[in-house]
């Protein structure tokens, strides 16, 4: 699967430990390929041998939001500067969100802890064991776009359009950009592959 290429501006700034980075990329690959939400991810953008904090710094300028990742470990280092510096810029843009997330192994106490800090004004997403991760998953997408999450129910948070699908319509638009398919065959098959979408 083709991924967005790192150019242009965000949607969301993952930020997190090295401790939890599988976890913040898989939830990253689900937030591109499921609600098209383009993540700055340390792993997809920073080039090896490069210094990476001037371009963590870029990235949170360019991300129109920001999701601190919590997991077992109180932030520090590099990540409670990331914190810093997305609540300064949300105090000065109100626009910006800076949205704290649970991860699933998140300590209850730092959860407590991080509660009477400037991140607590915050509304949380939590992924927690004892939280249902298709909902927090919905709310975090909510989040990042900026929208009211509404009246959540299962079917809320389904996989719509299907990742298979969504790959063929990929699929289809770089055929077109190679110039590999003429435009009147690629709309045809566009329209096949959209109303099997409607009519599932």
């Amino acid at each position: 699967m083709t991924r967005f290429e790192p150019e242009g501006l965000y949607d969301v700034f993952l930020s997190h430990s090295h401790l939890d980075a599988d976890w913040v990329e898989e939830l990253a690959k689900r937030l591109e390929d499921e609600r098209r939400i383009r993540p700055w991810l340390d792993r997809w953008v920073l080039i090896p041998g490069t210094p990476f904090q001037r371009e963590m710094a870029r990235g949170l300028e360019q991300a129109g939001s920001c999701a601190v990742c919590l997991g077992q470990h109180t932030p520090q280092g590099w990540v409670e500067k990331e914190i810093e510096k997305a609540l300064n810029r949300q105090a000065q843009d109100p626009e910006f969100r800076v949205i704290p997330v649970l991860l699933p192994r998140a300590d209850e106490k730092l959860a407590t802890e991080l509660q009477d800090t400037f991140l607590g004004l915050n509304t949380w997403v939590d992924f927690g064991e004892h939280s249902d991760p298709g909902h927090a998953f919905h709310l975090l997408a909510c989040g990042v776009k900026g929208i009211r999450p509404g009246r959540w129910t299962p079917s809320a948070g389904s996989n719509w359009p299907n990742e298979e699908m969504v790959e063929k319509l990929k699929q289809l638009r770089e055929l077109r950009q190679a110039a590999l398919v003429d435009d009147s065959v690629a709309l045809d098959i566009q329209c096949k592959i959209v109303k099997e979408l409607l009519d599932s």
